[in-house]
């Protein structure tokens, strides 16, 4: 981009596509959790590459984020755009400030509802390992006929 007002342009435009972004991807993180809890793999398997793909997305635009704050003199980081924002006129200031603090809520908020994704996959792992060492240790099969005393 040739100058300092495209490049702002374009990072600003780019907080709002990723806040509408981080918006699905929290709903498809909900999505996910309901899947998992049906034991839906056929769901999942399908859900999870949209998923993906979304977040892939995601990473390109922060990728350039960074990129166009560098540009702009300042860190590629979360400090860099604090700096960005101070620089700005009162009203961009503003308006910028309150996109960017509803992207960093929404980014956490998927953070939050990711992780807890991650503890019920745990929870569903230990109990087919436990149900699995429980069955060998108790030498069940499950193929052989049982004999009743």
């Amino acid at each position: 981009m040739s100058n300092k007002r495209e490049v702002v342009q374009s990072i600003i435009r780019g907080i709002r596509q990723d806040i509408e972004g981080y918006k699905q991807l929290k709903s498809m993180l909900k999505r996910q959790r309901d899947l998992m809890q049906r034991r839906d793999n056929h769901g999942l398997k399908y859900h999870n590459g949209h998923q993906t793909t979304l977040c892939e997305h995601l990473q390109q635009r922060a990728k350039l984020r960074s990129e166009g704050l560098i540009s702009l003199g300042v860190a590629g980081d979360a400090n860099g755009m604090e700096q960005l924002i101070a620089k700005l006129p009162a009203h961009a200031s503003t308006q910028v400030k309150l996109l960017w603090e509803n992207l960093l809520l929404l980014v956490k908020e998927s953070q939050r509802v990711n992780e807890a994704n991650g503890k019920l996959l745990v929870g569903q792992q230990d109990v087919i390992t436990n149900l699995l060492n429980r069955d060998a240790t108790q030498n069940i099969d499950y193929g052989a006929p049982q004999h009743t005393r």
